[in-house]
């Protein structure tokens, strides 16, 4: 693809790294669900970070589980697991034996840490905000977003408590208790409300209320006991300040001015210093004397920190960050410098296989490319990190393979329309990016997609605007503005033919349709489909082009389109929206993701569900089937991609074309082909597409087989451009066992290798009911042909140069084409001969082949062949061959032709034929007539000299050696009595 139409990112938009990050596979594959075969990513940081009481090991709690990491060596040690959503609040205990983690499951989860079982699971009706454990660690309580607060026995997992506010207090529902924390001693358990701005002092042994904090003017998340436990700080959001109250007595005693926004607080070990979080960045504070010691300013991958915690011995503060920025650091609290830290990951939006399935990328909110090489877990993975803020806050939001696998196109998303999303190609060969522009507005659009052919990409659609965007690939143009009316687009997919675009979405008008198709070579609107006004979040073709499906809300729908109606609903269900579909490349199969955190596998001829697949911890956001259907990826909000392995069809019956290896016949024969079946149960009929290249074969007839029982009807072939449907039914009859169901005939029109395929199998019984099958291609391949001395699949001037190149030898040769030991003229005469029986179209000449013969050559060796004097038709036939290459090589007048390249810098090719023998020489001047330079070429035969090997060559420079000017030069040839000229220019 060419680079010269696109603007190039700079100054810092783009890092290439190439060690290990948060897709490496540096740890083993803990926990994965049943059919996973790996993880990509570690998940989101989705909650605290805490160090267990020896400091030797640091918790993180995470989409996917709790972490647990060498606190020195910051090495992966653990993975718990079974929560089964996101962990909100993680806590050790206090003889660091047991992790608590709670989250948005209403539950709190148990674990041995050094065992990695599961304890208990303890209810709390709500999704968990807070958790924490007492110091005896007897006691765990447990804070929930209705505003309960909960405790159990550790060691039984009973209820304790919960505590009672009188509701009459609060304008509405009882407080949310955004976060709880146990006095040193155990007596005492401090709550922040989100709702009513307080904070309250419970009693820890009996639940009481011992007293209401005021102060706050926005919600508090934040609280923490001195280590003496005579001081609780709280932290409040909007412009409230760091507040410091007496556990005694609940009185105020000082505040911490200028701080705002905080979202977290805690002690250093000693007590002297208080640590806060607002989000860009933390504070140090000194208690006694309320100044701000420090104010460390993290780097660009360090913002939106959302929790900060002192190690045990206080040398160490660990800060985590959340939202597009998922990294833990340590700092050194003597230097404020970071010491280390290690990377999460963002939600991931999008998925997607290489052509050739050996590669793998993905992206996500973080703004990173992940992209896998041969799709090895063990090798670190080439990240590209985009300088993501706040008007980047979708971050990568879609990718998407070019058919050759050579491009890599991805989408960053954003909320502002005075920042336009940038869509990028990437070159994957040199990683140089390229970035299409012509858009406005919003791209939030999931999908990008190239045509089958990888000349036009589709891009949008705009949030606002309903616009939905139609690239040239090749010069970066903006073809097509394509308008929906009214409406968003979320997934947009091109018809295999390349000719239709669907794009996917909603209105705001409710049951309107948010189906559109647009044609791609005109860029018009040519109908908008729906069904009850519901949202299309996810669309797909069908590999054959004939359905198309879609994702919505409570369903996923199935099109004709043919006719464009509604041809099937899958079932619904009661597991979240619908956000993507995904067939197979058998397209007997639609994967689709969903809201619920599952993925359903459909089977689409019944429309029933296959299997469904759990394992992510939230939103399914991207689904794709590698190219040969034995994986699945997944990508998920939770910041993880899971690889699934499919299993292999159950069924025993297998539907085949036979034979399944053919050599191709030669051009105007005909080739059949048998529809057979093996270990058929109960079949009384079957349906079948039969998908061919026209380019090599054309279709002849089709008859029935003679496995369906006596008296089956054959329904008439339906013939569309490349494939057939075939079908045939027996009534009230069925067949067992293997047979031919039917037999298809093409003629030749090319001898050329391509596959006959097999899709939408189809076998019935008597009542109707459908049965499954294996299907296996049938291949053709090209003979070889003996004259292609190189093997390439074509004979033509490549070969009969390699023939004269090998003139003398003995032995075995490719070049002894007649294989009688030596290679002659005959060899090469022969292979002139089968330049008309070739597998492709003969290539008799091309001035571009720099191993072209000269016409010398040619009239040698049809001389040396008339000499031979041979009668054989192969033969004579390649004497004619000879004799048309000469003419080819023989010019009919003497012609200067046009430099290449031109402009040019610093050197350029002269091009030039000769109807005779001549002396020839090439003079150069400048613009005002001085001669510049004389190339003198000597005598030249007739001929063509228009290769880089036989053209005259300029280097740029004058008689004395010196570059010339960029300027306008003129040339001109003289050849005998000939002379010509023309003009070229030089730009530097």
């Amino acid at each position: 693809m060419r680079n010269t139409f696109f603007s190039i990112l700079l100054i810092g938009f783009v890092i290439f790294a190439f060690g290990s990050n948060t897709f490496a596979q540096d740890s083993p594959q803990w926990h994965l669900p049943e059919g996973a075969k790996a993880r990509l990513g570690k998940g989101e940081i989705t909650g605290n970070v805490a160090y267990s009481p020896d400091g030797t090991r640091l918790a993180v709690a995470s989409s996917i589980g709790v972490w647990i990491y060498g606190a020195h060596t910051t090495k992966t040690l653990n993975l718990l697991t079974g929560h089964g959503s996101p962990i909100t609040s993680v806590a050790f205990s206090s003889d660091g034996q047991t992790i608590a983690g709670g989250g948005w499951s209403e539950t709190i989860s148990l674990w041995d840490v050094e065992t990695d079982s599961l304890l208990h699971t303890l209810s709390a009706q709500e999704d968990i905000v807070s958790v924490a454990f007492s110091p005896d660690g007897k006691t765990l309580a447990g804070s929930n977003v209705d505003g309960n607060l909960y405790t159990w026995d550790t060691d039984t997992g009973e209820d304790l408590w919960v505590p009672t506010v009188n509701q009459t207090t609060f304008s509405g529902d009882l407080p949310v208790l955004e976060n709880i924390s146990f006095s040193p001693d155990g007596n005492i358990l401090a709550s922040g409300s989100y709702t009513d701005d307080t904070v309250r002092l419970w009693d820890a042994k009996t639940g009481s209320l011992l007293h209401t904090l005021t102060g706050h003017t926005d919600y508090v998340n934040s609280v923490a006991f001195s280590p003496d436990g005579n001081t609780l700080a709280s932290a409040g959001r909007s412009l409230d300040h760091i507040r410091l109250w007496d556990t005694d007595t609940g009185d105020p005693l000082r505040t911490l001015a200028g701080h705002r926004h905080a979202n977290n607080v805690v002690f250093s070990p000693d007590g002297k210093t208080l640590a806060t979080a607002n989000g860009s960045r933390f504070f140090l504070w000194d208690v006694e004397t309320r100044n701000l010691l420090h104010a460390p300013i993290p780097p660009n991958y360090d913002l939106s920190i959302k929790s900060v915690t002192f190690s045990p011995d206080g040398k160490t503060l660990a800060s985590a960050s959340g939202d597009s920025h998922q990294r833990i650091s340590l700092w050194d609290t003597n230097t404020w410098q970071v010491k280390t830290y290690f990377d999460h990951t963002g939600a991931i939006k999008s998925v997607a296989f290489s052509p050739d399935g050996k590669d793998f990328v993905c992206g996500g909110r973080d703004g990173k490319l992940y992209y896998l090489r041969n799709i090895d877990l063990r090798v670190p993975l080439r990240t590209h990190i985009d300088l993501v803020s706040s008007i980047y806050l979708y971050g990568i939001i879609g990718v998407a393979f070019s058919p050759d696998g050579e491009v890599l196109a991805s989408v960053y998303g954003s909320e502002s329309s005075n920042s336009p999303e940038r869509i990028i190609l990437w070159d994957l060969s040199t990683w140089e990016l390229k970035i299409l522009t012509g858009h406005s507005g919003e791209v939030n659009s999931v999908s990008v997609v190239f045509s089958p052919d990888g000349k036009l990409l589709a891009g949008g659609g705009s949030s606002w605007e309903s616009n939905v965007y139609l690239w040239d690939t090749m010069t970066g143009e903006l073809l097509y503005t394509l308008p929906t009316g009214e409406g968003r687009v979320y997934s947009i997919a091109f018809s295999p033919g390349g000719k239709l675009l669907a794009g996917g979405g909603r209105t705001g008008t409710p049951n309107n349709p948010s189906l559109w198709l647009w044609d791609t070579t005109t860029g018009s609107l040519l109908r908008t489909l729906g069904k009850g006004g519901d949202w299309s979040r996810g669309i797909a073709f069908s590999p054959d082009g004939k359905l198309l499906a879609t994702g919505s809300h409570v369903e996923i729908l199935l099109w004709d389109t043919s006719t464009w109606q509604h041809l099937k609903t899958l079932n619904r269900h009661d597991f979240g929206s619908r956000s993507n579909v995904a067939f197979s490349p058998d397209g007997r199969t639609l994967a689709s993701g969903s809201g619920g955190a599952r993925i359903d596998l459909w089977d689409i001829n019944t429309g029933e569900r296959l299997k469904t697949l759990i394992g992510h911890t939230d939103l399914v956001t991207s689904v794709a089937f590698s190219p040969d259907g034995q994986t699945l990826a997944s990508g998920s909000s939770d910041g993880t991609v899971l690889l699934w392995e499919l299993t292999p069809s159950s069924s025993s019956i297998t539907v085949s074309l036979s034979p399944a290896v053919v050599r191709s016949p030669a051009i105007g024969e005909q080739l059949t082909f048998s529809l057979n079946i093996s270990e058929g149960q109960n079949i009384a009929g079957y349906q079948a597409t039969v998908t061919f290249d026209t380019t090599a074969l054309s279709y002849v007839q089709s008859a029935n087989g003679d496995y369906l029982p006596a008296g089956a009807f054959f329904i008439p072939p339906v013939v569309e451009s490349n494939n057939i449907q075939l079908a045939a039914s027996a009534i009230n009859a069925e067949s067992m066992g293997n047979g031919t169901l039917a037999t298809i005939t093409f003629e030749v029109v090319a001898v050329k290798g391509s596959t006959v395929r097999l899709s939408n199998v189809l076998l019935t019984d008597i009542t109707g009911g459908t049965a499954t099958s294996e299907i296996e291609n049938a291949e053709i391949s090209t003979p070889q042909l003996p004259e292609d001395v190189n093997a390439d699949g074509v004979v033509n001037i490549i070969d009969l140069t390699l023939v004269a190149s090998n003139f003398g030898k003995t032995g075995s040769n490719a070049a002894d084409v007649n294989s009688d030991g030596v290679v002659n003229i005959i060899d090469l005469t022969l292979v002139a001969a089968a330049f008309g029986n070739a597998a492709a179209a003969p290539e008799i000449w091309s001035r571009d082949l720099e191993v072209a013969p000269t016409r010398a050559d040619v009239a040698a060796w049809l001389n040396e062949a008339r000499k031979q004097n041979l009668s054989d038709p192969d033969f004579q036939r390649g004497i004619v061959v000879l004799e048309q290459l000469l003419a080819a090589l023989t010019p009919k007048e003497t012609v200067l032709l046009p430099n290449y390249p031109n402009p040019f810098n610093p050197e350029t090719w002269i091009p030039y034929r000769l109807a005779k023998s001549a002396d020839v020489s090439i003079s150069i001047y400048a613009v005002d007539g001085q001669l510049v330079r004389t190339l003198d070429l000597g005598h030249q035969s007739v001929g063509i000299y228009e290769s880089r090997s036989r053209a005259a060559y300029w280097d740029g420079r004058n008689a004395l050696g010196e570059p010339v000017a960029s300027s306008v030069y003129f040339y001109t040839l003289t050849a005998g009595d000939f002379t010509a000229t023309r003009k070229m220019l030089i730009r530097k």
